[in-house]
């Protein structure tokens, strides 16, 4: 960890804000990729981690000679990676690059990408209990009677928490692609 956040004060204190940028871009050379990946599973929050990564490393660059003077560099990148994941999960709407990045996701679904990142974005707003039991449950497949055990729940309570997660992606918003012509 020490040998990466030396690399970080290097990277940081590279040049202007696009030098910077290009040069911590091209190979997560800040190592911001594990941060968010631990906050966004600690969050159990639904989003393009992507772009929440590049929002961060940007941050990181137009903030750079503040970085390099902050005598916890660690923590001055996780406080970018949050800002970054902050901004980007409290929007409203998403612009063209977001959706298409939901595309993949939407497709195989059959929902409109627009749709889904409405979802999304109410998802992210559900209460951590939901978001989380949902996280366990459905993407990560743990067993429901353990998972229940674990957190002292009632397995009927735990099912209901994760059921209730689904909620923002079964509104109306959430709608079904049009049927695609034949060809």
């Amino acid at each position: 960890m020490r040998v990466e956040l030396q690399r970080a004060r290097e990277l940081l204190a590279s040049g202007k804000p696009l030098e910077v940028l290009a040069h911590i871009v091209a190979e997560d050379g800040l190592a911001l990729r594990p941060r968010l990946g631990a906050r966004l599973g600690a969050r159990a929050l639904l989003c393009d981690g992507e772009r929440v990564l590049l929002c961060a490393q940007a941050l990181c660059a137009l903030r750079a000679k503040a970085g390099r003077g902050a005598p916890e560099l660690g923590r001055w990148l996780d406080e970018q990676v949050e800002e970054a994941l902050a901004a980007l999960t409290q929007e409203g709407e998403l612009g063209p690059e977001a959706l298409e990045a939901l595309v993949d996701f939407a497709t195989p679904l059959v929902l409109d990408p627009g749709a889904l990142a409405v979802g999304c974005a109410r998802f992210n707003r559900l209460p951590f209990e939901q978001r989380e039991a949902f996280f366990a449950l459905v993407l990560d497949g743990a067993s429901p009677d353990r998972l229940a055990r674990e957190r002292g729940l009632a397995l009927p309570e735990l099912l209901r928490r994760a059921r209730g997660a689904l909620e923002p992606f079964l509104r109306p918003t959430a709608a079904p692609l049009p049927p695609q012509s034949a060809r």
